[in-house]
Formats: structure tokens, sequence, C-alpha cells
């Protein structure tokens, strides 16, 4: 795949792979595509001038395509919430081919006579709808389904798709890799921002977010990893069959899927948090080091972000060149050749905690467009910096200078496509998260913090909701230091002296 991948601890080591407005029940900001109601996970996906609630049903083609996100026009979906997927794949790994089928619960959010999905790669066989047989047309890079009787608001439907791939790697929009990767005894995937439609039909925006059960077929004696919990292991013939289950709300970017010759380590974190890490077995001994400062990590972040968020953590180590880290929901992803040293050095020391506070950041609450990357990369990245002056590598404060100083013109709430995993989208948020501190003192800034992912806890947000969040939690006007530090393309070159 190359050394770059799907998410970043710095843009200088390891490279990461709009609107229509509503309200947010917390903030009563203006929040463009989509509100989620943090009390049970459950999304809310976008309003629409099209949205017709009266008998008639809506035109797809005057809607257009996707959700309005200014990135990526075509991702997502309008008019539909997936609330949960049952993802069965079976993976020759001789072939590279996927049989793959996925079943969808999906609520209506508008009177439709026909839904979407986003489908860039697989060819679909069949397609049914509560058991019906549907109509439906390839569209590169949509699925277009006709619903076998009109489907209204708030209707519940069960979405089947049969479907086989030859899944190869590909480049994002961002100019980074994603896709599926076969490696020589299995295979990946990396899906931000867009890679998860090239093997699987799904919602893949990350304003849609939902539980899932992955059932994985693969040739006896390989493992097969997902997301979540292992449910249950089987035997069939000459293939194995692993289900794993996540119950928690999460983005279709975050899916994790690896299959190959690895370990299952399980552990016990603080309050008794299950680990769970997966390596290779041939690296077992190495990544030892990196298995055992997982809780000591999660430890050190609580008193800072809240009590961790999600069910479980752990990491995996791939068999990928040097780059990969992504923050995989509930167990982030590694290359085992960024681990190979087996010690705890600067390198494997920032790429681990970054990954880790996106849990927190990113994954208990997602951006609600892509141009909100930010609200991941940056606070992963002040969480890096934390970390990094626990284990003796410099000061927050030396961080957060030597970024401010090397910070390129331009807001980091206003990426381009092929910007938005840029330096902005790290060390320069990273540095207005560093003058709210200074501007409102430690105390409130990280109440924000934990506050920020305890309330939003299973919901995608935008960069107004934390604004306006910020200034609520804080009780400081901060109109102001947003408006310059935040918004402006050209911010001070100093920070604020502190509260």
């Amino acid at each position: 795949m190359g050394s770059l991948a799907a998410c970043a601890a710095d843009p200088g080591v390891a490279s990461k792979g709009a609107d229509t407005a509503v309200s947010s029940p917390e903030t009563g900001a203006s929040s463009p595509v989509e509100t989620t109601d943090s009390t049970n996970g459950t999304s809310n996906p976008p309003a629409t001038d099209d949205t017709t609630t009266t008998g008639s049903t809506t035109d797809p083609a005057a809607m257009g395509d996707g959700v309005g996100d200014s990135l990526f026009p075509d991702l997502g979906n309008p008019g539909l919430d997936v609330t949960h997927y049952d993802i069965d794949l079976s993976y020759d790994h001789g072939t590279g081919a996927v049989e793959g089928s996925v079943g969808m619960d999906v609520t209506l959010t508008q009177d439709r006579h026909e839904i979407t999905l986003d489908s860039s790669g697989p060819e679909v066989t069949a397609v049914t709808i509560d058991g019906t047989t549907a109509t439906f047309v390839p569209d590169d890079p949509e699925l277009r389904i006709t619903l076998p009787t009109v489907g209204r608001a708030g209707d519940e439907l069960r979405v089947e798709v049969q479907y086989h791939v030859q899944p190869t790697p590909s480049y994002s929009e961002t100019g980074l890799p994603t896709g599926w990767y076969n490696t020589p005894d299995g295979s990946y995937v990396l899906n931000e921002p867009e890679g998860a439609r090239t093997w699987l039909p799904c919602n893949d925006h990350p304003s849609d977010k939902a539980s899932y059960t992955f059932t994985i077929t693969v040739p006896t004696g390989v493992t097969a990893v997902a997301n979540g919990a292992m449910s249950s292991t089987r035997t069939e013939g000459t293939h194995d069959v692993w289900v794993w289950q996540e119950d928690r709300p999460m983005a279709t970017y975050l899916i994790q899927l690896e299959t190959g010759a690895y370990d299952i380590i399980d552990g016990v974190g603080p309050h008794g948090l299950p680990l769970l890490s997966v390596v290779l077995h041939d690296d077992r001994a190495t990544m030892q080091p990196f298995i055992e400062v997982t809780p000591k990590m999660i430890e050190f972040f609580e008193p800072y972000f809240g009590t961790y968020p999600l069910d479980r953590y752990g990491i995996a180590v791939t068999d990928s060149s040097s780059g990969l880290a992504m923050e995989t929901q509930e167990r982030s992803l590694f290359s085992r050749d960024d681990l190979s040293s087996g010690e705890l050095g600067n390198i494997e020391n920032l790429l681990l905690s970054h990954e880790l506070a996106h849990q927190w950041f990113g994954d208990a609450v997602s951006p609600a467009r892509w141009q909100d990357v930010w609200l991941n990369e940056s606070f992963a990245t002040y969480g890096e910096w934390m970390w990094m002056e626990h284990a003796g590598y410099g000061t927050v404060s030396q961080s957060a200078l030597r970024a401010l100083a090397q910070r390129e013109p331009g807001s980091s709430v206003d990426p381009t496509v092929e910007g938005m995993f840029g330096a902005n989208s790290y060390e320069g948020g990273a540095v207005v998260l560093h003058a709210l501190r200074l501007t409102i003192g430690d105390d409130a800034f990280f109440e924000v913090l934990t506050q920020w992912a305890a309330d939003n806890n299973g919901t995608s947000r935008t960069t107004e909701d934390f604004v306006a969040f910020a200034e609520k939690i804080s009780g400081v006007p901060l109109a102001d230091f947003f408006d310059t530090w935040l918004y402006a393309d050209n911010p001070p070159s100093h920070f604020p002296k502190g509260a």
C-alpha cells in the first residue's frame, strides 16, 4: 500500500489515510448534515427542502446524490438512516475474491420511491426489501434501488444486497490509499474517508452511525478479525466462520476487517475494561511491550478526557508497510513495520497515543461532515502531545510553540479534499486547542473535552456544535476567540498569556 496511511499521528510521519442546516439538540447551534440523539445513539439524517410527509414522494433526481458534504458531495444517501449492518463475507485469499451479502436495518427519513447506497466496485446480483425482490441499477458510485412499494418517512425496512467483488487497493480523492489490501497471508481494509464503498454497499458517510454484525468465512486455520467482541467461531468443512459484534454506533470509515495468521490476546484495563489485541503469530513477542503499555495509556488519558467511552480497546498489528495507523473503532490498526523494534521509542509512543485518543475524538464522537475532520485529528494530536510529555519527549507547550511557528496559512475548518489530512487538520488545529486551554484555563478546558466526549458519545457532530459547546461549558464568551484562532486563515503568531 505504500508508506501512507488512513490516519496519521503526525503528517510528517504518516499521513491519514456540507450543508443543510438543522438544529443540534445539545447546543441549538446550526449543525449541517444531521443531528443525533445522544441519549440513545440513534442518528437523524439530514433534513432537506425536498422532504415531504404529505403523501407525495421525494424525487431523487431533484435531490441529487449525497447528504450535502462539501468535500464529498456524492457520499451518503438521502432519506435513510441505517441502524444496523449484518455483513457476511466469504474471502478466498488465493483468488482475492469476496462473496458478500449485507443486510441493513433502515429507517426512512423521507417519503421515497427510490433509495441509493454508496457502491463503487461491488457487482450486485440481487436486492430485496423486506424479503421482496427489488429492481436495482448500478450507477457507480451509487447503487439505485427502486422500492417495491412507496416508502414513507418513519418506515423501517430490511434491505438485503447480494454481491461479489474482486477488491483492489485504490486511491481516495484525498490522494491517499483506501480499500481492500491483500497481504502474503491474508488481508486488511482501510476505509477513511470513502473506501468502504469499494468493497461494501453501504451508507458511507460519518453522519450515519450504526451497529454491526460481521460474519467472515475464511479457509480453516486463518483468523478473521473485525470490530467489537468475538461472539463465536465454528468450522464448516474446509472453512472457519468468525462472528464479531460491534454494538456501539460506528461510522463505516472505522470498520476493521483483517484476515491472516493472527493471535488474539485478551487482557483487562482500567475499571475492568476488556482489552483484546490482535497480532500476527510470528510477532507475538515483539508486540508485547505495546500491548502492555495500552492500559497505562488509557489510565493516563481518563482524568483529562473522561472514562474510556467504548466497550473495549486493543491494538491490531497487520502485515503492512510503514505508515499505517488508523483509529478503527475499539481496536486501533497499526503496521508491523512501524512497531518492528519492539521498543517504546518516539514514533511508537506517538502512534499508539494518537490512535487511542481518537477513541474519544473521532470514534465515540465522529465528524458530521468531512470538513469537520479537525475535530478528530487536532484533538488526537493534542492527546498525543500530552502523552509525549508524560513519556519524557518534551512538553505540550514546546510542541504547541513549534506547531504555531510552523503553521501554514488556512483555516483548520475549511480544508480542501487534497488537504483534509494536511498539517492544519493536525498540528494546526491542536494549536487552536492549546490557545483555548490558555484562554479558559486548565479546569474549564478539560471539562469541555470530558463533557464533549461524554455528552455526544455515539453521535456525529459539527464544528459549530463544538464551538457552542465550549462556550456553554466554560461559561466564557468565545465567539471572538474562535473567529481569531479557528476560522481565520492567519491566526495570531503568539499564544494568549493564559487565564
